[in-house]
């Protein structure tokens, strides 16, 4: 009976196991062995227009823009305009006074005439007889200047021999030597060093006045004598400070003898005062009697020549240098504008290079941008932009153009840019300097070729490819492809690999 239930157990219990594998099983089935829908989103291939555009930011100036000043200083008599008025090319904006100027032209002028007509008989006479009295003093002057090397050189021979040397053992040898107390030894070599100097000195200026047979060198020597007394002098002044400096303890020698020496020091300085006062006016005299017979003889030179060409010439270059100071005192505008800057009043002195006035072109703009590195291969001149300026908001366009691209770059804040200009292609009087402009440059464009959303193309192995939708609309294969243009509204040209009405994958969920 116990075995029997036992078998009845075993049976019961194996139908059951059998049961639970099969349920097993078929739930495994729906879990694992079934296939699992694909959902995606896609886009259709079609025909369009793709364009590529770069947008930037600028600042509106004027095409032309002038900072004036006028090129030399003074005091401004005129002023003929204010801010906002309209002038012309060449138009007068102010006036210095030109008085001197004007007086400096007339006076060349006047001159001009003269050579061009040259002179006549009376006025050559008269010219010639200014020669010849300026020849006369210019004589008088060189042996005036010769007699004064003369008579220096002797008043510095009496004050070396009779009143320097008696400081001095053997005073006109190679080997001098002082004889009275000084300061320290290498005071005592140097001021013997310069009583041999002093020798030098007489014996070669005796010399070159004994070759002078004539007045010829007479500048010659006077400045060689100027020389020769700045030098005695300098030596002497030296010597008195050394004797005044003398007393009884300190110098071994008698009141008296002190006071001698200082007596005598101070003849030779007298008698060297003398020299040195007689040199200094000779020379003067001589060189101003020089001056005043080369300007003489240069004039009439000058008058006399005549009509000659050489001389009406130079004269004229003269004429033509006060005319162009003349014109320094007017400051005109160079541009058709409207004046924006006037800053000085009549009676002001203006200095030379110092901005007075500002003008700039009146309705014509450009603006100026600066692109990236990333973008500026994009741009090309002649490229239209669809403009806006903040000040009207973006529903009003100004249509632009690019006319210039700077070859170097510009560094802002760290980062390469380069600069464009581009101008309006129509005036508009509602556009000012230094309003913000938002460019929007269309540098592409390629119209009826076939596009795509440009996140449908993906990267597999290098290539591009996207997925072609298969024709149950169920699942997708990926196919490469080549692409052309990338438009800025995020669609792109497929030059090679798909056809119109293709369904391409964007997005696999």
């Amino acid at each position: 009976m116990q075995k029997k239930s036992f078998i009845n157990r075993y049976i019961k219990n194996k139908y059951t196991i059998i049961s639970v594998i099969v349920l097993v099983a078929i739930i495994s089935y729906f879990i694992f062995g079934r296939t699992k829908p694909v959902t995606f989103d896609f886009t259709t291939a079609i025909i369009g227009n793709i364009t590529e555009r770069v947008g930037v930011t600028g600042k509106i100036y004027p095409t032309e823009k002038a900072d004036l000043a006028f090129e030399k200083g003074g005091k401004v008599v005129s002023i003929k305009v204010k801010v906002g008025d309209i002038v012309k090319k060449g138009d007068i904006l102010a006036n210095l006074d030109s008085s001197g100027d004007r007086a400096s032209l007339n006076s060349a002028l006047a001159k001009l005439a003269d050579i061009t007509r040259g002179l006549n008989e009376p006025e050559l006479a008269l010219e010639q007889s200014k020669i010849n009295t300026a020849s006369v003093s210019l004589s008088n002057a060189k042996q005036d200047a010769i007699n004064a090397s003369r008579s220096a050189l002797n008043l510095t021979q009496t004050a070396i021999n009779n009143y320097v040397d008696v400081l001095f053992d053997n005073p006109q040898s190679v080997n001098p030597t002082i004889n009275i107390r000084t300061p320290s030894q290498a005071s005592q070599i140097s001021i013997s060093n310069d009583r041999v100097q002093v020798s030098e000195i007489l014996i070669k200026w005796k010399k070159d006045l004994e070759k002078a047979t004539s007045t010829d060198n007479a500048l010659g020597l006077i400045l060689s004598a100027n020389t020769n007394e700045i030098v005695v002098k300098v030596f002497v002044d030296k010597l008195s400070v050394i004797v005044n400096d003398l007393n009884t303890s300190n110098s071994g020698i008698s009141r008296a003898t002190i006071d001698t020496h200082v007596t005598s020091i101070n003849s030779g300085l007298s008698s060297l005062n003398q020299a040195v006062t007689a040199v200094a006016s000779a020379k003067s005299t001589l060189e101003n009697a020089i001056s005043n017979y080369n300007q003489i003889y240069n004039n009439y030179l000058l008058k006399n020549a005549g009509s000659s060409a050489e001389s009406a010439q130079s004269q004229k270059s003269v004429v033509e240098n006060y005319k162009v100071e003349l014109q320094k005192n007017t400051l005109v505008s160079p541009i058709d504008g409207i004046v924006t800057k006037a800053e000085t009043d009549i009676g002001e002195f203006v200095s030379p290079g110092t901005i007075v006035f500002g003008v700039i072109s009146d309705g014509d703009y450009k603006t100026e941008a600066y692109v990236p590195e990333a973008d500026i291969a994009k741009i090309s001149i002649g490229d239209f932009a669809s403009t806006t300026l903040d000040a009207y908001g973006q529903y009003v366009d100004f249509t632009t153009v690019v006319f210039a691209i700077d070859p170097a770059e510009t560094v802002l804040e760290g980062v390469p840019t380069y600069r464009i200009v581009l101008k309006f292609v129509y005036n508009d009087e509602r556009i000012k300097s230094g309003m913000t402009a938002n460019l929007d440059i269309l540098t592409n464009e390629k119209k009826n070729v076939v596009t795509i959303l440009s996140r449908a193309v993906i990267t597999e192995n290098d290539k591009k490819v996207v997925r072609i939708v298969s024709l149950n609309g169920k699942n997708y294969f990926s196919v490469p492809i080549i692409v052309g243009l990338k438009g800025s509204d995020a669609m792109v040209e497929v030059i090679s690999g798909i056809n119109v009405g293709d369904k391409v994958v964007t997005y696999v969920k």
